[in-house]
């Protein structure tokens, strides 16, 4: 089996989706805490396979969710991971999308797409020409916040299948088209009208 050279995984949970204690998930943070586990999990398996030699996997929020720091709303996470990527580094150049997408064209030998891309700053900043091969290993959840044995017991005779069955379909190309695209209720327009 010959693993692709670029794969794009969205974790599904959703921060904004209501309180389910009795399911595992007592606060709104603990849909972020099972992301969290589901992306450790999925590093730790790919670190230990013969592709972890060759691999940069990169993680990103798909927006910043206007979460004020100490600098700006507009900031969101970027984790970069790798064998070639320096440990225990914290990297104060200025970063965007374009710069995850340059990165990616540099390593594919793909042309830049436009401006945005060509003048943006690489990830090279995070890399080191001596790598360290050492797998990762996911570390547990704090069960106070996520317990996952709990969220996925399906055995038990009071397991919420219904949540289940209500949460959308993955991977769903109607469903991905349909959020990318911006919706009228959304709009500002469209809220001011209803205000008046």
């Amino acid at each position: 089996m010959q693993m692709p050279s670029l794969l794009t995984v969205i974790i599904p949970n959703d921060h904004g989706a209501g309180n389910r204690p009795d399911d595992g998930y007592p606060f709104r943070e603990s849909y972020m805490c099972d992301n969290d586990l589901a992306v450790g999990r999925i590093v730790e398996f790919l670190s230990h396979t013969p592709y972890w030699k060759n691999m940069l996997i990169v993680i990103t929020e798909d927006d910043a969710q206007n979460g004020v720091d100490h600098i700006d709303a507009h900031r969101s996470v970027l984790m970069v991971i790798s064998p070639y990527v320096k440990r225990d580094y914290v990297s104060h150049a200025h970063y965007s999308f374009g710069s995850i997408f340059k990165t990616f064209w540099h390593i594919l030998g793909l042309p830049y797409l436009n401006q945005y891309d060509a003048t943006a700053t690489d990830l090279a900043d995070f890399l080191t020409d001596k790598p360290n091969f050492t797998p990762y290993n996911a570390i547990p959840v704090d069960k106070r916040i996520f317990d996952p044995d709990k969220a996925m017991n399906p055995f038990d005779k009071d397991f919420n299948w219904k949540a289940v069955e209500e949460s959308p379909e993955m991977d769903n190309v109607n469903d991905m088209i349909k959020d990318s695209k911006e919706q009228d209720k959304d709009r500002l327009e469209d809220r001011e009208k209803k205000k008046r």
